[in-house]
């Protein structure tokens, strides 16, 4: 019978595009939105991204996108506010720009009023190469400290569990510092105030991409590092990226 299954599902996925397109519900596509709910037809949706991919227009690539979302926002309303999320299997069948763009819609539409909003980070081919968090009261640190404390221990918690609905992520945790102090000192506490961040996550330690201290080295608002306390610049970014090892 399982084999049966999977000659099926060989077979459906040797249609023309045309076809498949015309057939997006009878490929599943109502399978790929939801936490919980398998990616079954991860595997035919990836064959059409990747048709679609090669195609020297990108209109048919937005048709494909447009129906995922549509799919995604009429879940969205009956889910009472929570994440909705995308499980296992569908990076893969999405592509990264497609997938970290709907979590992107999904975080800020269900956790914009408790302060997360995302700033998508595009790459050279104008795709979402990552999701630059943004917290209200942002993740920030008193004068030398690098213990989490009030509103950005709150906001570490509130995209822990975020990201249990995307488990095809990872993330970069980046430390900052103000331009006070040594070199020494400041490399060290930049790290540090990155390894607390990733101790409070309750996540994986797979998904953890990077962590990394800059010092003063990269000051919020750019431009060249100005010496002299600034609070804003005492802060951990993080960044959500795709979890290439599922493509």
């Amino acid at each position: 019978m399982k084999r049966a299954i999977a000659i099926t599902t060989l077979t459906v996925m040797t249609l023309s595009f045309g076809a498949r397109c015309a057939t997006l519900d009878k490929l599943g596509w109502n399978t790929i939105i939801g936490t919980g709910i398998g990616c079954t037809a991860g595997l035919a949706i990836g064959a059409i991204y990747d048709e679609v991919q090669r195609k020297k227009e990108n209109k048919d690539r937005k048709k494909l996108e447009n129906a995922v979302y549509s799919i995604f926002k009429e879940r969205k309303k009956h889910n009472q506010g929570k994440i909705i999320g995308l499980a296992t299997g569908c990076l893969a069948g999405l592509g990264v720009g497609a997938y970290l763009d709907i979590m992107k819609e999904d975080m800020e539409d269900t956790m914009g009023d408790k302060g997360i909003s995302l700033e998508s980070v595009k790459g050279p081919d104008g795709e979402t190469d990552e999701l630059l968090v943004k917290m209200d009261g942002d993740i920030s640190f008193d004068t030398g400290s690098a213990g989490l404390q009030g509103v950005a221990k709150e906001n570490v918690a509130k995209l822990s569990a975020a990201l249990e609905g995307y488990p095809e992520t990872q993330i970069k945790i980046w430390g900052h510092t103000d331009y006070t102090g040594s070199r020494a000192v400041n490399d060290a506490l930049s790290l540090r105030r990155a390894q607390s961040v990733q101790s409070s996550l309750d996540i994986s330690s797979s998904r953890i991409a990077e962590v990394r201290g800059f010092a003063w080295d990269r000051p919020v608002n750019g431009g060249t590092p100005s010496p002299g306390a600034n609070r804003a610049n005492r802060r951990v970014e993080v960044r959500i990226i795709a979890d290439k090892s599922a493509l």
